[in-house]
């Protein structure tokens, strides 16, 4: 059984749904992002429905349907939840962007709410789905939103999960979204942004996820160079590319990878546990690495990758960033 300090990591949660620490107040525009890995990292804990009453739970939910962007003209491709509320209400600024859906807060809404127990029926799945369609580029990859040059498989992987968790692929050309992730695979098994560069722990899982969703991991030129790469990444902890420090982080990239990829009993779990506890704060939370300030993200993911290997600890899906038993819920509510 894992030392985990449970009760302090609940507090940090729970606070930094409500507040954002003073070092992370940048960050408010992606509020819905740090909102759902606060979620996560309850329900990681299996502390969840007991940390959330049911009028918090019930004032997210609504938090959440206000950053929704509805279909109005000509904003069909605009569509799907916003990053957060930093510019007010929607439609009441003028910033073109405030008013803007994008893939990734999309993902964190939808993943979010079925958190919470939403049955996703206020969630306007057309325009969603819609939109999907105007993201994706020839190339096969996905931008986040219209009209900007940031593209890479962390959105392939954000529109492969939106498509499962609504369970319509009709806005996902997969066959172009695996030839683009094929191109990705490097010669030394790992995967990167684009095709060509160096292989790096965050788009490995990207990629690898990506395909799992699709029913498409075959596709990998050789699963076991690439299961080879992501544990050759394994330290005390893993680190997200060769040659780096360990990071808590990638105990879920990297360790979801080889959890998708069959590796689970080649990782030394006690290393991992080790290494995970050596980076907790006091205070709660998880750090990135020993003595470091924690964050949502960090402290969410490590802790879910221990999960992988600590029974007492409720399994979230590798492939899905959800609860197993959240993923079997929303699949039996579409049959």
């Amino acid at each position: 059984m894992v030392d985990l300090a449970i009760d302090k990591h609940v507090r940090y949660f729970r606070y930094a749904l409500n507040m954002l620490p003073s070092l992370m107040t940048q960050l408010d525009a992606t509020r819905m992002t740090l909102g759902h890995l606060c979620l996560v990292g309850l329900a990681a804990l299996g502390q969840l429905d007991t940390a959330i009453s049911a009028d918090e739970r019930k004032g997210i939910v609504e938090w959440i349907y206000a950053q929704q962007v509805q279909p109005t003209g000509d904003n069909a491709a605009y569509c799907g939840f916003r990053g957060g509320s930093l510019f007010g209400p929607h439609g009441a600024c003028k910033y073109a962007a405030s008013n803007m859906a994008n893939v990734a807060a999309t993902y964190s809404a939808l993943a979010a709410l079925v958190l919470l127990g939403d049955d996703l029926s206020r969630v306007n799945r057309r325009a969603i789905i819609g939109a999907l369609r105007h993201v994706q580029l020839p190339s096969g990859t996905f931008a986040p939103h219209p009209g900007t040059t940031e593209s890479d498989p962390r959105f392939i992987y954000c529109a492969c999960a939106i498509s499962t968790l609504l369970g319509d692929w009709s806005g996902v050309d997969r066959d172009r979204a695996t030839a683009y992730i094929a191109g990705c695979v490097g010669i030394d098994g790992g995967l990167s942004q684009v095709p060509l560069q160096e292989s790096h722990g965050g788009h490995l899982y990207c990629c690898v996820a990506s395909l799992q969703l699709m029913g498409r991991l075959d596709a990998l030129p050789s699963r076991a160079r690439t299961l080879h790469w992501a544990l050759m990444r394994a330290g005390r902890g893993y680190q997200g590319r060769a040659n780096k420090p360990s990071d808590v982080c990638y105990s879920f990239w990297v360790g979801a990878s080889v959890e998708i990829l069959g590796g689970h009993a080649m990782v030394d779990a006690d290393a991992l546990a080790a290494f995970t506890l050596e980076c907790e704060s006091p205070y709660g939370g998880v750090a990135k690495c020993p003595g470091a300030t924690p964050d949502p993200l960090h402290s969410a993911l490590g802790i879910v990758g221990l999960g992988f290997f600590h029974p007492e600890l409720p399994r979230i899906s590798p492939a899905l960033l959800l609860p197993e038993a959240v993923v079997e819920r929303v699949c039996k509510g579409r049959q």
